[in-house]
């Protein structure tokens, strides 16, 4: 990976857009990264990273505190970082989420990070989504976030620790680097696969012992005997049960007889007596066919009837309408004589309509004189009002620009405090962030120190448990061993007691026993209580060695955290609450300097409104005195006109509402009483009309009624002789027998059924008789209590069948569960075996190495010598890093540095300085290929290391700088953080880091 630019855009110290070119360096790739304390140097490692995996170069800067604070609210936090990877040139940009303004309203919304990897040079989309992003790259490095900090960002100093470091400590860092705790976790898998397989072979071993209780049995074939007498039991049972069975079903067959003969007999009186039940509903049938008789003869005189019905209702309506057409005539003429009687005065009220016609002319051409003068008069008191209105408008204008004046000073006022509180804005916030660093480091080695004294307390209660469960374990063994040498003692004499002199030992064949085996008095101690308490003491052990490992491993992580800490914190005061206080302090006048900040843009809009609304008060105090003066002229002319207009009307002279008043009422009398003789001289014409058309309506009803009334008589002669000659005394006795149509199909129906049903029953009747001929009622009673106790004679010899069968199915299923159970046992012991001797050999039982341990070593090794490799170009070559060779034995992590000038080794602790840093920088490069190499690292042409050479000697400084310059082969950029006066000058190429009020910038300087 090679790095070719880097921009940075509201990132960490970079509030505006930063650019590095690394092409700038020319032939240069040796290059120092200096500037002041807090400038940002180490933020463009933490921005290398974090555009490439979206995390810092450091675990305790989160992506979510990266974003500059000088950056406005609106600007957006953005990485870009091009490289070149095996030939092709990468672009990843990256944006963590963050908080921006509302586009409207007020407050913040959440903005979602962003990222995007494209190929440059190719027409391929980019990835956007951050899983594919964060793939592409780890496929492309070949590297994790955790191992890319590991092998191109260098924290010298870790690395020195591990050179110097005891072997427990550098256990841990390797486990870390190397994250072998995978290993572990296999150590811990095949023990529990062990302890399953243990738990298993006992689950096999009591469910073996369960079946076998069940039979009743001591083994297998003692169980098997009790077969053939269950086989006997199931042969009579079933016996037993077919003999009943017969017996019953002729039980059954018998009384199905009887309830048949009982049925027939039943079915035959049943029939006899619906028979009767049709006989007698005869006399009714009669009836309905007779109604149903009269009621089609009187059908086929309906037309007469119908028509006789028609005739007399036309005839009653023909004299009801003379009757009404008499009296409308009546009506009539006495209407003709009111409407006479209303016109006899027409003359006196035409005169009168005349008269106040006039009279409403006369009072309107003075009412337009008198409305004149009023309206001049209002114009003239509304003119006057409109000059008063307008001098207060121009008292109140002039009042309004002196307020507009001294809100525009108070606003400039205001401006100019905010804005000296708000110059001290990054001053306080430089102050906050030093007081929070100070309590942060004083408060983690508060916690440092706390639990280094319980991992402290812990360590030693694990030593203490795991001597105990040590000497637990050892007397369990000897428990067992003693136990195991008894029981093969007693097995010896068992065998002594079958031997005959000249017969043949069943063990050596031999003839001869000269010392026969006695037997042991007492009873033997259980061999198999005494192996699982000796199984239970070595798991307690090995339990009580992880605990005390475990424990021991705390202990040193905590003593290294508490170093760190005390470092961390340096010689800054301690006192928290003192620390608390001063964080407080810096944080309320940070809080002010913000809030006036702020406030600003707020106070510059209030001076600038109050200057546009001091301009806009002077203009509006002229238009206000220009108003007034066209006021006073408007109401002048008005007083004239009223004047002028008030001369021409008579006096007195009366309102001109009043005038209307009368005018309107003369108008409307006049209206009036012309409508009243136009409504009368109509209504005469419209009385005489209708006089005359009723008198002709009352010959035509009259008329009408009397030929109507002859036609009526006729049709009542015509139907009286038709019912008579059909039978019938009257038309009322024809009217009564008169039946709807679905009337006289029901009875129809109802004669139809009744003559079928009888039909029906005599057959039924007569096959009933048949079947019923010979038989006898039957004693059902008796019939049904021989088939109940038959029944239940079957029944009990079912059971006591189904109860043999179910027997030997049950042993049968026992038997077969028995053999399963025995292979089972077999195969659980078989498979506890192979996985104990697996754990035992894993745990490092007999080897004294672990699984863990075992790969840690051969890591180690691989990494020394890689580190060798660097180291023998250094220092003349004097010197080897090895691990020690009773440590190689025993697999421990134990080092040593060999002097080769006097074949000597010696503690990597005794190195000079000097030697030191070589021996460490060595150390740190050889485990970055090593760690590279097991990560499936590609080439990667960049390193950076972060480490202050500000405590080497001068001797000491000039073998670092000249490691560093070595380390530029291979067209490697290489890029050093350090504050060195000495690697200024000795290194041309510089990426200088300068802070501002504003932010750093970062640009280089070769030179």
């Amino acid at each position: 990976m090679r790095p070719l630019t880097l921009t940075m855009a509201g990132f960490g110290p970079y509030a505006a857009r930063q650019e590095v070119d690394f092409a700038d360096l020319g032939a240069h790739r040796l290059f120092l990264i200096c500037g002041p304390t807090g400038a940002g140097k180490t933020s463009l490692l933490d921005a290398i990273c974090f555009a490439l995996f979206g995390e810092s170069s450091g675990e305790e800067r989160r992506p979510g505190h990266l974003r500059s604070l000088h950056a406005s609210p609106d600007q957006r936090t953005e990485v870009v970082f091009e490289f070149e990877q095996a030939g092709t040139r990468w672009r990843i940009t990256r944006s963590p989420a963050w908080d921006r303004p509302k586009q409207r309203g007020e407050g913040t919304t959440l903005e979602r990070g962003k990222q995007s990897l494209l190929r440059l040079g190719s027409t391929d989309p980019p990835l956007e989504r951050e899983a594919e992003v964060t793939a592409k790259v780890a496929e492309l490095l070949g590297l994790s976030a955790a191992e890319f900090r590991q092998v191109v960002l260098l924290p010298q100093g870790r690395f020195r620790e591990l050179l110097t470091a005891t072997p427990e400590a550098r256990q841990a860092i390797l486990q870390t680097l190397f994250r072998t705790a995978f290993y572990e976790h296999v150590q811990e898998a095949l023990k529990a696969a062990a302890k399953l397989a243990r738990e298993a072979k006992r689950d096999c071993e009591v469910r073996h012992r369960d079946l076998l209780a069940r039979c009743g049995a001591a083994d297998g074939p003692a169980a098997r005997e009790q077969r053939a007498a269950l086989v006997a039991t199931l042969a009579a049972a079933t016996a037993a049960r077919d003999a009943a069975a017969l017996a019953e079903a002729l039980a059954r067959q018998a009384e199905e007889a009887g309830r048949d003969a009982q049925r027939r007999l039943a079915e035959h009186r049943a029939a006899t007596e619906a028979l009767l039940r049709l006989d007698a509903a005869a006399p009714a049938i009669a009836a309905d066919q007779a109604r149903l008789a009269m009621a089609r003869e009187a059908d086929r005189l309906g037309g007469l009837l119908a028509e006789s019905d028609a005739a007399a209702t036309t005839a009653r309506t023909a004299a009801a309408e003379a009757e009404r057409a008499q009296a409308r005539a009546a009506e009539a003429a006495g209407r003709l004589a009111r409407a006479e009687a209303a016109l006899a005065d027409a003359p006196a009220r035409e005169a009168a309509i005349r008269t106040d016609r006039d009279a409403a002319q006369r009072l309107t051409l003075l009412v337009t004189d008198v409305a004149a003068a009023a309206e001049a008069a209002t114009q003239a008191t509304a003119a006057r009002g409109l000059a008063e209105t307008a001098a207060a408008a121009k008292a109140a204008a002039l009042a309004h620009v002196a307020r507009a004046r001294e809100a525009r000073s108070a606003a400039d006022a205001a401006l100019v405090a905010r804005q000296a509180i708000a110059a001290q804005q990054d001053r306080h916030r430089m102050a906050v962030q030093e007081a929070t660093r100070q309590r942060q480091a004083t408060e983690a080695l508060a916690r440092a120190a706390t639990e280094l004294q319980r991992t402290q307390a812990a360590d030693t209660a694990g030593q203490a448990a795991f001597v105990q469960a040590a000497a637990q374990a050892t007397a369990a063994r000897e428990a067992l061993a003693a136990a195991r040498a008894m029981h093969a003692a007693d097995q010896a004499a068992h065998l002594a007691q079958a031997l005959r002199p000249g017969e043949a030992c069943a063990v050596c064949g031999s003839l001869d026993h000269p010392f026969p085996a006695l037997p042991r008095l007492g009873d033997l101690p259980p061999i198999a209580a005494a192996e699982a308490l000796a199984a239970a003491a070595e798991l307690a052990l090995d339990q009580a060695r992880a605990t005390a490992g475990q424990a021991a491993t705390a202990a040193q992580l905590a003593e290294q955290k508490r170093q760190l800490a005390e470092a961390a914190l340096g010689d800054g005061p301690r006192d928290r609450a003192a620390l608390l206080g001063a964080e407080q302090d810096a944080t309320t006048a940070l809080a002010a300097a913000g809030a006036a900040a702020a406030e600003l843009p707020a106070r510059e809009a209030a001076s600038a409104q109050a200057g546009t609304a001091l301009a806009k008060a002077e203009k509006d105090a002229e238009a206000a005195a220009a108003a007034l003066d066209q006021a006073a002229r408007t109401a002048a002319a008005a007083a004239a006109t009223r004047d002028d207009r008030l001369a021409r009307l008579p006096a007195p002279c009366p309102e001109a509402a009043a005038l209307r008043r009368d005018a309107a009422a003369a108008t409307a009398r006049a209206d009036a009483a012309e409508a009243g003789l136009r409504r009368a001289r109509a209504d005469l014409a419209e009385a005489g009309e209708d006089a005359r058309g009723r008198a002709e309506r009352v010959a035509e009803t009259a008329a009408t009624a009397t030929a109507t009334a002859a036609r009526a008589a006729e049709a009542r002669t015509a139907l009286g002789q038709a019912a008579r000659q059909a039978g019938f005394a009257d038309p009322a006795t024809l009217r009564n027998a008169l039946l709807p149509a679905e009337a006289q199909d029901r009875l129809a129906e109802g004669i139809a059924r009744h003559e079928q049903a009888l039909a029906a029953a005599r057959a039924v009747a007569a096959e009933k008789l048949a079947r019923a001929v010979g038989l006898a009622p039957p004693d059902l009673p008796a019939l049904a209590a021989a088939l109940a106790q038959a029944a239940a004679t079957a029944r009990q010899t079912a059971e006591a069948a189904v109860r043999a069968q179910g027997g030997l199915d049950t042993l049968d299923r026992l038997l077969a569960e028995i053999d399963v159970a025995a292979e089972a046992l077999a195969a659980a012991e078989q498979a506890l075996t192979l996985r104990q001797n697996l754990a035992d050999l894993a745990d490092g039982k007999g080897t004294g190495l672990d699984f863990e341990g075992y790969v840690l070593s051969a890591l180690l090794d691989e990494a020394l010598e890689a580190a060798n490799r660097r180291f023998a170009t250094m220092l003349d070559g004097r010197y080897a890093i090895r691990r020690r060779e009773e440590a190689r034995r025993s697999g421990g992590l134990d080092i040593e540095v060999l002097d080769r000038w006097n074949a000597q080794p010696r503690p990597a602790a005794t190195l000079s300085g000097g030697e030191g840093f070589c021996a460490s920088l060595a150390l740190a490069l050889g485990l970055a290929e090593t760690v590279a190499a097991h990560a499936g690292a590609h080439q990667l042409d960049a390193l950076f290391i972060d480490e202050g050479f500000g405590t080497l000697d001068a001797e000491t400084l000039e073998t670092a700088i000249g490691v560093l310059e070595g380390l530029q082969a291979g067209d490697r950029y290489v890029g050093v953080i350090s504050h060195v006066p000495e690697l200024r000058e000795r290194i041309p190429a510089k990426l200088e880091v300068t802070p501002g009020r504003r932010g750093s910038t970062a640009a280089f300087r070769i030179g």
